[in-house]
């Protein structure tokens, strides 16, 4: 292989390309893609980082990998599309969010923002102990979910609480 067409495989490798179908459905994500012009690979899996995972949008565009410039070697990063990304995210900022505006803003030192665009935001721990209740979004129940009748306003200085129950049996 000469010193060009050494060259030319690297560049070949890696490359812009667009989603065009997720298959969301088992152990990896398989997407198919649109890469150069007539280029379609299908059933390509995507690379994500431990603990999080998303489904971007078609049309979503990331990075496509072919390790050895092999189209049989072919991954693929990203997914971000452009008309759901938040813009002007400040420094030290991280954002989660999904195309209908649904957005979890951590604002690097001024606390959580949460954003839901359409419905209710709902907090529950796994054991319970804290519970947002579905179809009112405006109490938190300490101990439960809130449907067995054994809550009371929690006290505060200025009196009982209206939106924070506490269980009491």
């Amino acid at each position: 292989m000469s010193y060009y067409e050494h060259d030319d495989a690297l560049r070949s490798m890696l490359r812009r390309a667009r989603v065009l179908k997720i298959d969301d459905s088992g152990s990896q994500q398989l997407l198919d893609l649109g890469g150069l012009k007539s280029e379609r690979p299908e059933k390509i899996v995507r690379i994500q980082d431990h603990g999080f995972t998303s489904h971007p949008p078609k049309q979503g565009e990331g990075v496509m990998l072919q390790l050895g410039g092999r189209s049989d070697r072919t991954m693929f990063f990203g997914g971000e599309h452009k008309d759901y990304r938040p813009k002007n995210t400040a420094e030290g900022n991280a954002v989660l969010y999904d195309d209908k505006g649904n957005v979890v803003w951590m604002k690097s030192g001024e606390g959580i923002h949460l954003t839901a665009k359409k419905g209710q935001v709902e907090l529950r721990s796994t054991d319970d102990k804290v519970w947002v209740k579905p179809g009112d979004g405006k109490k938190v129940y300490l101990g439960g979910d809130g449907t067995d009748g054994s809550y009371s306003p929690v006290m505060t200085e200025a009196g009982p609480s209206i939106n924070v129950m506490a269980r009491y049996a």
